[in-house]
C-alpha cells in the first residue's frame, strides 16, 4: 500500500487569494442592512426640520411651539434610536460574518481530501438547517420584542385616559390627550419599525442562503492546503478585516449623529425664530 501524500509545506498562492477575498467579501448579515439614509426615521425628520424652517416666520402660539419642540425631540429619539440600530445590527453582522468566515476558511483547510467532500456537502447542510433556525428564533425575538413595547404602551394609554377621565381642568384633560396622541404615534411607530424589520430579515435570509450555497461551491474546489500557515494566515486576516470594519461602522456613526444634532438644531432654531401670535 502506497504510504499517504504529504500535503505542500507551503500553500498554494492562488488558493490563499480566494479564502481571503471570501474575507473581505461584504457578508449575507452585513449586506441585508439598509442605508441610514433611506430609513423613514431619517427622512421624518429631515422632512419635519424644512416643515419648520418653512414656517419660520409664521406666527403661533406658545402652545403650538411646545407642540412643534414635542414633535421635534421625538423625531431626533426615532432617528437616534434607528441609527443606533442599525449600528449594532451591522456590528454584530461583522462579527458573525469575520467568525463565520473564518471558520469556514479553516473547514475548507481541513477538508483536503477528495474523500472528504461527501462530507463537507453536509457541514454545508447543517450550515442552511442553522440560518433557517437562526432566522427564526431571531424572528421571534423580534416579535417578543415589539410585542412586549406594545404591550407597556397601551398600559401606559390606559392608565394615560384614566387619569384623563379623573382630571379636573379642561387644560389638564388637553395636556394628557397631547400625552395620549405621542403615546399613539410611538404604537404606530413601533408598527410600521417592526414591518421593516421584518422585512429586513428575510432579504437577510435570502441571502445568508445564496452565501452558503457559493461558499460550498468554492470549498469543495479547494483541496491539498497547509493547514497551519492558511490557518494562521487567515486569523491574521480575518481579525484585521473585521477590526477596519468595525472602525468603518464607528465612525459612520458619529457622522450620523452629528448629522442628526446639526439638524435637531436646525429645527429648535426655526421653532425660536417663529413669532408669537397676539
Amino acid at each position: 500500500m502506497n504510504s499517504p501524500r504529504k500535503l505542500p509545506a507551503l500553500v498554494p498562492v492562488t488558493t490563499l487569494a480566494l479564502l481571503i477575498l471570501a474575507l473581505l467579501a461584504p457578508g449575507a448579515g452585513a449586506s441585508s442592512i439598509p442605508p441610514f439614509t433611506s430609513t423613514s426615521q431619517y427622512k421624518a425628520l429631515t422632512q419635519f426640520v424644512e416643515k419648520l424652517d418653512g414656517l419660520s416666520s409664521t406666527p403661533v402660539t406658545a402652545a403650538r411651539k411646545a407642540t412643534y419642540e414635542n414633535q421635534l425631540e421625538n423625531k431626533h429619539e426615532a432617528a437616534v434610536n434607528k441609527s443606533t440600530a442599525l449600528f449594532n445590527r451591522a456590528k454584530k453582522a461583522a462579527k458573525a460574518d469575520a467568525q463565520r468566515a473564518f471558520k469556514v476558511g479553516t473547514r475548507t483547510i481541513r477538508s483536503t481530501e477528495a474523500g472528504e467532500l461527501a462530507a463537507l456537502r453536509r457541514v454545508y447542510d447543517t450550515r442552511m438547517d442553522q440560518a433557517a433556525a437562526r432566522y427564526d428564533a431571531e424572528l421571534g425575538r423580534v416579535e417578543d420584542a415589539f410585542d412586549s413595547r406594545t404591550a407597556s404602551l397601551r398600559k401606559q394609554l390606559k392608565s394615560l385616559r384614566k387619569q384623563k377621565a379623573n382630571a379636573g381642568s379642561p387644560l389638564r384633560k388637553a395636556e394628557i390627550q397631547a400625552v395620549i396622541e405621542r403615546r399613539i404615534e410611538r404604537v404606530k411607530g413601533d408598527r410600521k419599525l417592526l414591518q421593516e424589520e421584518i422585512v429586513d430579515l428575510k432579504a437577510g435570509y435570502r441571502r445568508e442562503k445564496a452565501s452558503i450555497r457559493a461558499a460550498k461551491a468554492s470549498a469543495s474546489r479547494v483541496v491539498e492546503q497547509s493547514d497551519d500557515q492558511a490557518i494562521a494566515t487567515l486569523r491574521i486576516r480575518n481579525n484585521r478585516i473585521y477590526n477596519t470594519r468595525v472602525g468603518t461602522l464607528q465612525n459612520r456613526r458619529a457622522n450620523q449623529v452629528g448629522s442628526l444634532e446639526t439638524k435637531l438644531n436646525a429645527g429648535r432654531a426655526a421653532i425660536a425664530r417663529m413669532p408669537l401670535a397676539a
